[in-house]
């Protein structure tokens, strides 16, 4: 597990091997200099994905690579010949999903969930 101190020392870290500063890296991803600070002194939780994200812009770093800094991981290499049951994913809350850079509430799951549970089986269709 990933704790907040961890999270930020490796941020901070990558921040001068890169040569930023506090302020450019902040300046870069569009947040305040003082939360990056907070962050790499481990006294803020670890963000949510869209914060993420824009410390990835501020570090000049992936997306992916931040997320598994924050011990965010992807699945599994699916391969091409796995079916991935779109509804099992988004009843599954320990799972990380996100929409343009949004993490998806339990509420917006919910309801993308009835959404396709209205559309006609394909099934029937053929």
């Amino acid at each position: 597990m990933i704790t907040n101190k961890k999270f930020g020392t490796q941020i901070k870290a990558i921040r001068e091997n890169k040569h930023f500063t506090v302020r450019q890296t902040a300046l870069q991803g569009g947040f305040s200099s003082a939360y990056l600070s907070q962050i790499e002194n481990g006294k803020k939780n670890i963000p949510k994905v869209a914060t993420l994200y824009k410390i990835a812009k501020g570090l000049r770093i992936s997306q992916d690579d931040i997320l598994i800094l924050a011990g965010i991981t992807h699945i599994e290499d699916v391969s091409t010949d796995t079916n991935v049951d779109l509804g099992e994913q988004l009843e599954n809350n320990s799972l990380l999903l996100s929409f343009e850079g949004k993490e998806l509430s339990p509420e917006y799951r919910q309801a993308i969930l009835s959404i396709l549970k209205t559309l006609p089986d394909s099934d029937h269709n053929s």
